[in-house]
């Protein structure tokens, strides 16, 4: 993000440096949804433990990173874009700390499947996963800069998923109906879906800060209708 310069340059390095946490964050939280994609085809206790650790770092990222802005909003008394991105800061804090404990449930739900594993509803979860990895990486990238207009892609992106996740739950339904042993793996797959589909939510919500950061409001659906439409005719240009 570029930050305004102020008077006292410490003011500045804390700003920076509650944008640098807040990006790490978001690389871990990135790194658990890869983890996740991986569980599908590679099921094992091993994962599990290592998504809870993964887990457990970015919830000490996120108590680290509320305390550091709590600092900032106290001493410094930020106005303006600076208090909005503060403000920003730990309402995105806490989207990331719930989007690492859905990457680390579904972990959990692939091992559960146990040997349910129809490749076409694998390469659809692998697609959600990958789709939610794109969305956090421009959802930082705009936030950082500020840029609403990159934000508006990923808000688009959102609809990708929710076609994916009802898809899913169709052939799941089939599945289930086709054989009562299926029921309970294609009930954890469902539920695979679902915390994918609740991470391409939050990322979603995260990339609309970056407007509240830089208008000082919420998007209303006009305006986001409006950006939407102004970064698919960019895309197509």
């Amino acid at each position: 993000m570029t930050i305004g310069h102020h008077t006292l340059r410490s003011y500045d390095k804390q700003l920076q440096r509650l944008l640098s946490l807040i990006l790490d964050m978001g690389k871990e939280v990135q790194d658990l949804v890869i983890a996740a994609k991986k569980s599908f085809r590679q099921r094992d206790e091993g994962k599990v433990a290592d998504a809870k650790l993964a887990d457990k770092h970015i919830n000490e990222l996120d108590l680290m990173i509320e305390e550091e802005a709590t600092v900032v909003l106290a001493l410094q008394n930020p106005m303006a874009i600076d208090l909005r991105f503060v403000i920003a800061i730990i309402k995105i804090t806490g989207m990331l700390e719930h989007a690492g404990d859905l990457a680390k449930n579904t972990v959990k739900r692939s091992v559960r499947m146990g040997d349910f594993a129809p490749e076409a509803a694998i390469v659809k979860l692998e697609k959600m996963a990958d789709i939610i990895v794109e969305m956090l990486d421009g959802a930082l990238t705009a936030f950082a800069e500020k840029n609403t207009q990159k934000a508006a892609i990923i808000w688009r992106r959102d609809k990708e998923i929710d076609a994916l996740y009802r898809e899913l739950v169709e052939m799941m339904q089939k599945e289930m109906a086709s054989a009562s042993a299926n029921i309970i793996p294609c009930t954890q797959v469902v539920f695979s879906a679902k915390n994918l589909e609740r991470l391409g939510d939050y990322t979603t919500n995260l990339a609309k800060i970056v407007y509240y950061v830089t208008a000082g409001k919420r998007p209303d659906k006009a305006t986001l209708k409006s950006l939407i439409e102004d970064a698919n005719t960019s895309v197509a240009n």
